[in-house]
């Protein structure tokens, strides 16, 4: 059987294309141990030619953000007591966008707007913002 595009991945099977008489190039992954016998003569025929697994790369800090849970609007302010930020309507004054959204939403996200102005307004890392985040999740 014809494959194409072999390449080893992260479980040490490779992953490859293979041109199935029906459907034309389909997805297929061939291991050594495979059940069916197509699956290791497939693997054997590309161990020597496919390439090398490379990993993904790690999420970045802003990924990693975006993944955070979100947290309740009472979780928040009960870590910002914890952290004495105490008046923070005071912070928002004159912003009539970010004192709405401070006031009326009912949970948050950590790359929403408002907790990124909040973290620069207080003097907060990126880094540091995210641990009152991690913390903020523990509250029940």
């Amino acid at each position: 059987m014809e494959y194409r595009n072999s390449a080893y991945n992260s479980d040490g099977g490779i992953d490859m294309e293979i041109n199935h008489p029906a459907f034309g190039w389909i997805p297929f992954t061939a291991t050594a141990g495979d059940s069916e016998q197509l699956g290791r003569d497939l693997y054997d025929l590309a161990a020597g030619t496919a390439a090398a697994y490379v990993p993904p790369p790690p999420p970045t800090a802003d990924e990693l953000r975006e993944a955070m849970p979100t947290i309740t609007q009472r979780q928040l302010r009960l870590t910002l007591g914890k952290a004495m930020v105490e008046d923070i309507d005071a912070a928002l004054a004159g912003d009539w966008d970010a004192t709405t959204e401070w006031t009326t939403a009912s949970v948050f996200r950590r790359t929403h707007p408002l907790i990124i102005q909040l973290g620069a307004q207080f003097g907060f890392t990126p880094e540091h913002v995210d641990d009152l985040w991690t913390f903020a999740q523990t509250i029940k």
